[in-house]
């Protein structure tokens, strides 16, 4: 748990805004005993595990993955785009 001595003048933290009226109860029921609301985030932060950090090649192995899945679908070339637009003089068609 940090201390007060540890932690950076006020005007220097960042503001958390709680847009839960269910979370604003809570923490104001936890704050009652005369912790802070900060310590409390900060214990109810701590308790949480971190998700597992996965690396690029994961990832893009989890990508790859779904999109095998996908069908495939041929596009046209620009040049068939280009015939398609255009006639031989260069002229919009």
């Amino acid at each position: 748990m940090a201390t007060a001595a540890h932690q950076p003048p006020r005007r220097k933290q960042r503001a958390i805004t709680i847009r839960s009226d269910h979370a604003l109860k809570r923490l104001e029921l936890l704050a009652r005993d005369g912790r802070s609301q900060v310590d409390i985030i900060e214990e109810a932060l701590d308790r949480m595990p971190l998700p597992p950090a996965s690396d690029g090649a994961t990832f893009r192995a989890e990508v790859e993955a779904i999109l095998a899945g996908v069908p495939k679908r041929s596009y046209p070339t620009m040049a068939e785009i280009d015939a398609e637009l255009w006639d031989e003089d260069g002229l919009p068609r």
